[in-house]
């Protein structure tokens, strides 16, 4: 019952400005335009297969959060998954949170009817490295329910090893917080992401919603045992950067690789919406600041897309590639999926890149999602 509440909360299409706490709590300046953090010589969107810890993944991902949350067999769910082979993609998110665990059957299922398995030999066409998440809920109080969940998630998915196994957020829920009391349980948590590394039970291991304090102690705990941190998986868009460049930072002096869910800051950057054509109810009233603000920045993806002949998707997309980041946008339809991969074999140039950059710094940043990256 408890997982089935998070895994409520979180497909949820809510304005998430106060973010999973509150949801929880009865229990300027112009900036420099050409400031950017591109650290490679060949763009990410350009390379067939980038490092992430032990495995050689696509530049992009999919996440598997718009994918039916109530079912563990779904005839289009097999759809996308024979997409994601086709278009060259190997890497596939999801969490023991999204659908309290069905999600994770639901990708095993879906890989199975497309003739593909899950497993870290990803050098193999067949093969899809699987990540997912373990969730900090606060019944959760020993290092053992790290193990424990994560033996759980390798059931569900069919593997005896997770190829990526993350830690969902820092521990932000605190239901007497408002009194005063609070017990952080971040350090148990990393000694239980040990044991799952330690053990073989995950064959990397990686954080999610991470900023750079807590980003740094986690680094401090896991490397005295051994442990490397391979990502960490934030809320980054050309709509939500600029609060995310001191993490980018970090992560890239760490050598940890940056996953970015929300790439088209939930849909906001497709070129979908606008004055003329919200999108449905009740989204409408959460994303109707965003996209009425979003329309100079859209105005210039409309533009390099028509010049590039490609869609304003694959140009929001492509722009989290050029961070060196690894996007992984969802898709309800194998032909959504299709259309976000264009984003790969492609770049856009340093100059588009600032002309965006320099755009999305004049309006509003897109919801942090609930978590602050600290």
């Amino acid at each position: 019952m408890k997982l089935y509440m998070l895994s409520l909360v979180l497909s949820l299409d809510l304005e998430p400005t106060n973010g999973l706490q509150n949801l929880f709590s009865g229990w300027g300046k112009e900036k420099n335009p050409f400031v950017s953090i591109i650290t490679s010589a060949q763009p990410s969107p350009m390379r067939k297969r980038v490092d992430l810890g032990t495995l050689s993944v696509s530049p992009m991902g999919l996440g598997t959060l718009n994918l039916p949350l109530d079912t563990e067999v779904d005839e289009e769910t097999t759809g996308v998954i024979k997409m994601v082979q086709k278009c060259g993609v190997n890497l596939v998110d999801t969490a023991e949170a999204y659908g309290f665990g069905k999600s994770e059957s639901l990708l095993q299922n879906a890989c199975k009817s497309a003739g593909l398995s899950i497993g870290t030999q990803v050098d193999d066409p067949n093969v899809i490295a699987a990540a997912t998440k373990f969730a900090p809920v606060p019944w959760r109080t020993e290092s053992q329910t790290v193990v424990d969940a994560c033996k759980a998630s390798a059931s569900r998915l069919g593997v005896e090893q997770i190829p990526l196994y993350q830690i969902h957020w820092p521990d932000l829920i605190q239901p007497f917080k408002a009194f005063g009391r609070e017990n952080r349980k971040d350090e148990i948590y990393w000694e239980g992401l040990a044991e799952c590394y330690n053990s073989g039970l995950a064959a990397n291991v990686g954080v999610s919603n991470y900023g750079p304090e807590t980003l740094l102690r986690a680094q401090e705990a896991l490397s005295k045992k051994g442990v490397p941190i391979v990502s960490n998986q934030i809320n980054l868009s050309l709509m939500r950067y600029r609060s995310s460049e001191k993490t980018l930072q970090v992560c890239e002096d760490l050598g940890i690789k940056v996953l970015s869910y929300f790439p088209l800051a939930n849909g906001l950057l497709a070129g979908k919406y606008s004055v003329d054509t919200p999108p449905s109810f009740p989204k409408s009233l959460t994303m109707k600041k965003y996209y009425e603000d979003a329309e100079p920045v859209l105005v210039i993806m409309r533009r390099i897309a028509a010049e590039k002949q490609k869609t304003v998707a694959q140009v929001a997309i492509n722009w989290v590639m050029c961070k060196n980041a690894i996007p992984i946008p969802g898709a309800r339809s194998a032909s959504m999926a299709r259309d976000n991969f264009g984003a790969m074999g492609w770049a856009l140039s340093p100059e588009e890149v600032a002309e965006l950059e320099y755009a999305a710094s004049l309006v509003a940043e897109f919801s942090n999602g609930g978590f602050e990256l600290v």
